[in-house]
């Protein structure tokens, strides 16, 4: 489970999984009201340096602050900041799911909150207890702790805590299936956060009541919650929970089989998803430049350190000299025996480069060798296919006829009458052969009616035979296609399911054909024993080569998903030229 960790105000800190069932919400309230002494300045600065160092999730550097927080309260016999230090402690171990450390810690702060009789602290590191029990998901034990907290929170009109209690039991219940119970919990979660201005909370209120109605079969209430959560997402800028709430219209849409209006959700999920990835990857980069900022800081520090030391000890500064100058040579060395070995390497993968280079060019004189064995494939099925229907199915046409006349002026009495009728059967028979021939040899139905019609008959023709079970999906592709893409793509369709048949052991397979804006898809799949693909890639087959050279010919690409006992899917995108 991911969390995500936001500023809610100065040091209030709320958690959510992706996963908005179960969300889970965290406060931990550090500035609760205290006694502003002289004694207490020093040590609240350092938990608001640790709360800030937090959020930043740098948990090892926080731990560190709290730790000596907690030595120096000890030493201070400052019992109110030994508690605030062990909530802070006990939260960032909940952040890093050690659920267990934190709740020792949180039983820790518990001690010392009833030692100076802080109910507000204690009750703090209560609700931190009942968080953790949610995300180990002993659901009754989170509600036993959270009812403990609640009306303690109730009382002192703390709407924040209130509102993230709420928020928890909502998605408890909605994970126990008590769906009208989170309905009444999310909808007075929602009420607080719009009163605390906590708008973004607002919106995963909103998300979790789409998500309880979609359970409910709700799906008009569930559009309108989810809408709403994009709303709110969208307006304030928060990426992840607009993509999140636009993935779940289009689960809805799906559902209602409004295949056009999920198509639209998704496609804008996507384009958010790309704005995610990119900003993810900008505060990388500028968290790299602060640990490189901080790591030479600290560099220059040591270095001023190991001055003053060589100020004190001057007695060893000869000494230190040499050493110095010992290691600048092995340096040196070093650094010299590394130049030799990076231009070693260098040249290793020049060589590896050019050898690349030169498989490449061979493969694709390869690919062009065998597309011309395929146009000349192709050519020469055409010549047999029209020589086997225009001449040889006519002259076994007038060979029918002329055994018509002859059958004719038999008596059915006559033996001979029995045997012309025989032949003139077999006759029918060749004829059907000889037709069926030409027909495989170039498609009749695809020459007619084009590729998807083919294919529908391609299906049929496999289904019939009982050996396996083809399904095949397509939208429509408005002849996008030239007839020699069409053919092209027929041919490899039955490639593919020849394989399958031979090969595969599979029961079922499924065609699929879809156009896109700048490309036709063309996907088939299969239920059989798969195979190992680098075992294949190191072999030459003939068919696979083939499949190469007809995809290579349409400037296409594919890509094959196979393991052993997992089936086979092979996907080919091939791209369409507009006028």
């Amino acid at each position: 489970m991911r969390v995500k960790v936001f500023f809610t105000g100065a040091l209030l800190i709320y958690l959510t999984s992706t996963m908005i069932g179960e969300e889970l919400s965290l406060f931990i309230e550090q500035e609760i009201p205290i006694s502003l002494t002289d004694q207490n300045f020093p040590f609240k600065e350092k938990v608001d340096k640790a709360e800030s160092l937090r959020a930043e999730s740098k948990y090892d550097s926080a731990l560190i602050v709290y730790s000596e927080v907690r030595i120096n309260a000890e030493e201070n016999q400052n019992i109110e900041y030994m508690a605030r230090s062990a909530i802070g402690t006990g939260s960032i171990f909940f952040e890093l799911r050690e659920t267990n450390v934190a709740r020792g810690f949180y039983r820790k702060a518990i001690e010392y909150s009833k030692q100076i009789k802080n109910r507000r602290l204690e009750n703090n590191a209560w609700y931190g207890i009942g968080a953790s029990h949610q995300v180990e998901r002993n659901l009754d034990s989170a509600l036993y702790y959270y009812d403990l907290t609640k009306g303690l929170f109730e009382e002192e009109d703390n709407k924040e805590m209130v509102a993230s209690l709420l928020a928890n039991m909502a998605s408890i219940y909605y994970s126990t299936k008590e769906y009208r119970l989170a309905i009444k919990k999310s909808l007075e979660s929602k009420e607080i956060n719009i009163e605390t201005n906590q708008y973004r909370l607002v919106g995963i209120d909103y998300r979790r009541l789409g998500l309880i109605y979609s359970k409910l079969n709700d799906f008009d209430s569930a559009k309108f919650f989810h809408e709403k959560a994009f709303q709110i997402a969208d307006s304030m800028s928060y990426l992840s929970d607009a993509r999140d709430a636009l993935i779940d219209l289009a689960n809805i849409s799906e559902k209602l089989n409004n295949f056009k209006d999920a198509y639209k959700y998704r496609a804008k999920s996507d384009s958010i998803a790309n704005k995610i990835f990119i900003e993810g990857t900008n505060d990388e980069i500028l968290d790299l430049k602060e640990k490189y900022n901080t790591a030479a800081l600290e560099l220059e520090n040591e270095r001023q350190k190991n001055f003053a030391l060589q100020q004190k000890r001057y007695k060893a500064i000869i000494l230190i000299v040499a050493a110095t100058l010992v290691l600048t040579a092995l340096i040196l060395l070093y650094v010299m025996n590394q130049r030799r070995r990076n231009t070693k390497a260098l040249a290793e993968k020049n060589e590896e480069i050019n050898r690349q280079q030169i498989d490449e060019l061979l493969q694709k004189q390869e690919i062009a060798s065998l597309q011309g064995v395929l146009e000349g494939q192709e050519t020469e099925r055409r010549r047999v296919a029209i020589d086997l229907h225009d001449r040889l199915g006519g002259i076994l046409s007038m060979v029918k006829l002329h055994f018509s006349v002859v059958t004719e002026s038999l008596s059915k009495d006559d033996q001979a009458h029995a045997k012309f009728m025989k032949a003139s059967d077999l006759l029918d028979q060749a004829t059907g052969e000889v037709r069926s021939i030409s027909h495989n040899l170039l498609s009749g139905v695809l020459m007619k009616f084009g590729l998807v019609p083919a294919l529908e008959d391609l299906k049929d023709k496999i289904s019939q035979t009982g050996k396996l079970k083809v399904t095949l999906y397509s939208n429509e592709l408005n002849n996008v296609l030239s007839a020699e893409q069409e053919l092209q793509l027929y041919r490899i369709v039955q490639e593919l399911i020849s394989n399958i048949l031979k090969h595969s052991q599979a029961k079922e397979a499924n065609i699929q054909l879809t156009k896109g804006d700048e490309s036709v898809n063309l996907i088939v799949e299969d239920d059989g024993i798969g195979f190992d693909l680098k075992a294949v890639n190191k072999k030459t087959g003939i068919g696979l080569s083939n499949l190469k050279a007809r995809v290579a010919k349409l400037n296409g690409n594919f890509h094959i998903d196979s393991g052993r006992g997992a089936g086979t899917t092979i996907s080919i995108d091939i791209p369409i030229h507009h006028d």
